[in-house]
């Protein structure tokens, strides 16, 4: 199960990565260069490409959660008694104890 949910991320994480590369701004220029009126100011409407990159981070964000949650409880070992370790008298020869 666990590997069929890696497998998916990595599918879903290269699909992201290629749709946030897709997308197109016109004239932004970045936050630091002068863009930032089209980071606050009036957007036109989102474009099927910018709905399907949230789609894909939000599969990536679930997607995570359940690799993290499916993994952490694979760890988790039964509770078993550790055996105690053996006493000098029962490891050594009697000629080195004496």
């Amino acid at each position: 199960m666990i590997v069929i949910l890696w497998i998916l991320e990595i599918i879903v994480g290269i699909l992201l990565v290629i749709s946030v590369l897709l997308q197109v701004r016109g004239g932004d220029a970045g936050a630091f260069f002068g863009g930032t009126q089209s980071i606050f100011g009036p957007r036109g409407p989102t474009t099927i490409l910018e709905k399907m990159t949230y789609g894909l981070i939000g599969a990536f964000f679930i997607i995570t959660l359940l690799i993290s949650k499916l993994s952490s409880s694979e760890r988790i070992a039964p509770t078993q008694e550790i055996p105690s370790a053996p006493s000098p008298e029962e490891v050594l020869p009697e000629s080195v104890t004496k």
